[in-house]
C-alpha cells in the first residue's frame, strides 16, 4: 500500500496565497505548489488531487490529511452531492466545484482504490509536519511574488468559494500533464524532490 500524507496552507484565509503539498511515506516523494491567491479549502482539495494524480497504478492509495472538510468531501459529501446534479441537501451549488469533480475522476480513473484517513494536526507526526511545512513555505513563496508560472493552479478571485452566493468555480488552471514520475525541483524548500532522497535526509 502507498501512504501519502497531503496538506494545504492560506496566508490569509480567504483571498491570500495558497500552497500544497504532498509526501510519500516510503522513499521520502514529494512534490508542492501554490497560487496567489485561494482559500484554505482550495489548498487542501489540491493537495488531495495532485496527491492522486501522482500515484497511478493498481496498488492501493491512502491519503492522510488533518483536513475533515477534505476528506469528507472527497469520500462521502461527493456520492449525495453527484446523486443532486452537485447541489448540496439545501439546493445550493457545491463549493469548490471543479475541483471536487476533478478528484472524483482521480479517483475513478485510477486503477487501484483510494482510501482517506484523517489524522490530528500539529501532534507531532512526522509526515503530516512535512506536508504542512512545505505548503506553508509554498505559500510564502507565491505571497513574495517567487511563484512559478507552471506552478499555478488556480486561477480564482479573493474570497471565491466563501459565501453561498459564489459559483463555486474554483478552478484548477492548465497545469501540463504529468508522466509516472510527476516529481520536479521544489523551489520554496530550495531542494531537490528527486526519487534518491533517503527520509532520513528529508528529515534532517
Amino acid at each position: 500500500m502507498i501512504i501519502v500524507s497531503t496538506d494545504g496552507s492560506c496566508l490569509r484565509n480567504p483571498g491570500g496565497a495558497i500552497g500544497w503539498a504532498w509526501i510519500a511515506h516510503e522513499g521520502g516523494r514529494f512534490d508542492s505548489g501554490g497560487a496567489a491567491s485561494g482559500t484554505n479549502q482550495v489548498a487542501e482539495l489540491t493537495a488531495l488531487l495532485r496527491a492522486i494524480e501522482a500515484h497511478p497504478g493498481a496498488e492501493p492509495l491512502l491519503i492522510e490529511s488533518d483536513s475533515q472538510y477534505a476528506i469528507r468531501c472527497a469520500s462521502e459529501w461527493i456520492h449525495g452531492w453527484k446523486r443532486k446534479g452537485w447541489r448540496t441537501a439545501s439546493g445550493d451549488p457545491v463549493k469548490n466545484l471543479e475541483l471536487i469533480r476533478s478528484i472524483d475522476a482521480a479517483i475513478s480513473g485510477r486503477e487501484g482504490p483510494v482510501r482517506f484517513r484523517w489524522v490530528r494536526g500539529h501532534v507531532g507526526n512526522p509526515f503530516n509536519e512535512r506536508a504542512d511545512q512545505l505548503a506553508g513555505l509554498a505559500a510564502q513563496d507565491w505571497a513574495a511574488g517567487r511563484g512559478g508560472v507552471d506552478e499555478l493552479l488556480l486561477t480564482e478571485a479573493a474570497g471565491a468559494g466563501t459565501t453561498p452566493h459564489d459559483d463555486g468555480a474554483d478552478r484548477p488552471a492548465g497545469r501540463p500533464a504529468r508522466d509516472t514520475e510527476p516529481l520536479r525541483d521544489v523551489a520554496p524548500v530550495g531542494a531537490r524532490s528527486d526519487t534518491g532522497w533517503e527520509l532520513g535526509t528529508l528529515f534532517d
